[in-house]
């Protein structure tokens, strides 16, 4: 390796400098994107009831596929009426003013934003720097002491006009003792300028996603008054337990934020299927690429995964909705469907991506624009692997447990195995071991992924998805853990290979009738999609032609 490239000196030339966009385009971005989550919201006819009760239309509103069209109108829903309005419900009872609000936000009157995270602490909110001090007359003064101590990533700019509502977490600092991290309900803005104290600084633009005005909001000594405080002011520190029980709508949004990858699946794979179809290859006797097996397998197991996913969505919302469940059991749902959810999309949208071509990097057929939003789903209500760690730690500790399976499929002897391993792993060498870091939890995703992979396909039997699309998800999941099936005698590579291909035979026949019951077509804008649309997406280019004079010569 050369110790001096000669192109040093460029680096810090205005040429190669990476410039901001003005701050108006991102406003504008993010207006339109507030208009648009609120007409989806309104489509479905959410109501406050709605959203503090959990009820069949709040899930369903998160499936929706308009949700893939404007990844930034997903992101400001789901934290304005989850997040926002959830959170006030649980302090709500006794609380006109609060009541009052949560319906201004339903009405679209007012907007929400939710400020946990902090520039310096990311996931570890038990420990943020943000104060609300106690004051002598009741009051309170938020502060952000340092520049770590800034919330990240809530946008909280002025748009529209509309006053803006967050629910800040801070330390509640009582008479210089630190009481644990408490909800405060600040407004931040009058939709104009930010209020008396509040600063927000402009992050740049996300690569590839929507544009939306992400933002790193500062408090200096802001005066708030004691009806700030959500919840009761107790009588001393709050618990870890009461803290966790406190971001409830943090576990929800888990569920409930991943579940517009169901619909991005089927997006992506009905444009993936269909272009397949018609382009064509060859001559002098062309033939399509969905002919070729390389071509029809990624598809055909992103087509399943929709199907199958969307059985897992519907098992893991009633027993995340079941109150019997202890706290940690609920929120297990949440991860495992997260976990094996957020793997499938991401994994089948690079290989759909790539499946179709130079067409496939363009954002104007979704497909990589889709996997770019998905990246941002997988840290968004807690990072999966976090999410993972814990809830493998906490099943190999025998904190909890999850209901047994229900079959003895291949899966099902699998997620017994990889948790047998782990468990003995534990008991041998206790969690807080050098040997547990090393060895359980860089494993701790793969084994949420098994537990899951198993959920999914006894969920997608119990509701009659079809067969073949059942089969083609089995052996794909099969194949993530192939060494694991040979070590233990259950397969050989040659048996999964005659598992997938007898599936994919199978599936073949019925693949139009499976990509036309996902029913996603009306969202699927690709122009790829039929000749008629790539002609007029061609025509409708920007177009540079030879001068008048040169066309005049012809």
């Amino acid at each position: 390796m050369s110790s001096h490239w000669p192109s040093e000196p460029l680096v810090k030339q205005d040429l190669f400098l990476h410039t901001q966009e003005p701050p108006t385009r991102a406003l504008a971005l993010s207006s339109r994107a507030y208009l648009r989550a609120e007409a989806v919201w309104k489509s479905h006819g959410i109501t406050v009831s709605d959203i503090t009760r959990l009820t069949p239309n709040f899930w369903s509103m998160h499936v929706d596929p308009i949700n893939c069209l404007d990844a930034a109108s997903y992101t400001l829903l789901t934290i304005h009426l989850n997040l926002m309005v959830g959170s006030l419900g649980t302090y709500a009872k006794g609380r006109p003013d609060l009541q009052r609000l949560m319906q201004d936000m339903v009405d679209a009157k007012a907007l929400g934003q939710f400020c946990l995270t902090e520039v310096g602490h990311g996931l570890d909110a038990a420990n943020l720097e943000t104060t609300a001090t106690l004051q002598d007359d009741g009051s309170f003064i938020l502060h952000s002491p340092t520049l770590n101590a800034c919330k990240y990533m809530p946008p909280t700019l002025p748009v529209l006009g509309k006053p803006c509502y967050a629910i800040i977490w801070s330390r509640l600092i009582v008479k210089g003792a630190d009481w644990g991290v408490r909800p405060m309900l600040v407004q931040l803005n009058d939709g104009k300028h930010m209020c008396k104290g509040i600063t927000a600084k402009l992050v740049p633009t996300r690569h590839g996603a929507s544009p939306i005005s992400h933002a790193i909001t500062r408090f200096t000594n802001v005066k708030l008054p004691a009806s700030a405080l959500l919840g009761e002011l107790g009588k001393g520190p709050s618990t870890n337990e009461e803290f966790l029980i406190a971001i409830w709508r943090i576990s929800v949004g888990t569920l409930a934020l991943s579940t517009v990858v169901i619909s991005a699946l089927g997006i992506s794979s009905h444009i993936a299927y269909k272009y397949s179809c018609r382009r064509l290859v060859g001559a002098p006797s062309p033939v399509p690429i969905i002919s070729f097996r390389t071509q029809q397998l990624p598809i055909f197991v992103a087509v399943a995964q929709t199907y199958v996913l969307s059985a897992l969505q519907n098992y893991c919302v009633k027993n995340f909705m079941d109150a019997e469940h202890p706290f940690q059991v609920r929120h297990a749902f949440a991860c495992i469907f997260k976990a094996v959810a957020l793997e499938h999309s991401q994994t089948s949208h690079i290989v759909l991506s790539e499946r179709l071509g130079a067409q496939g990097l363009f954002d104007y057929n979704q497909i990589v624009s889709q996997l770019s939003e998905i990246r941002g789903i997988v840290i968004a209500e807690g990072d999966v692997l976090v999410l993972c760690i814990r809830l493998a730690s906490e099943l190999l500790q025998g904190r909890y447990a999850l209901p047994a399976a229900t079959t003895q499929s291949l899966l099902s002897r699998h997620e017994a195995g990889v948790l047998e391993e782990g468990l003995r792993l534990a008991k041998r060498f206790g969690h807080r071991s050098e040997q547990f870091n090393d060895y359980i939890l860089p494993r701790s995703k793969e084994i949420v992924e098994g537990i899951g992979h198993r959920m999914a396909y006894e969920a997608a039997v119990a509701e009659g998805v079809p067969q073949p699309l059942i089969d083609l998800y089995e052996a794909h999941c099969v194949g993530k853990d192939i060494g694991w099936y040979i070590e233990t005698g259950h397969l050989t590579r040659g048996q999964l290979a005659d598992m997938t291909s007898n599936a994919r035979k199978n599936a073949e026949p019925l693949m139009d009738k499976f990509v036309d019951g996902m029913n996603v077509a009306p969202y699927a804008t690709a122009p790829i999609l039929t000749e008629e649309e790539w002609q007029k997406f061609v025509d409708n280019m920007h177009t540079f032609r030879e001068a008048p004079e040169a066309r005049a010569a012809l």
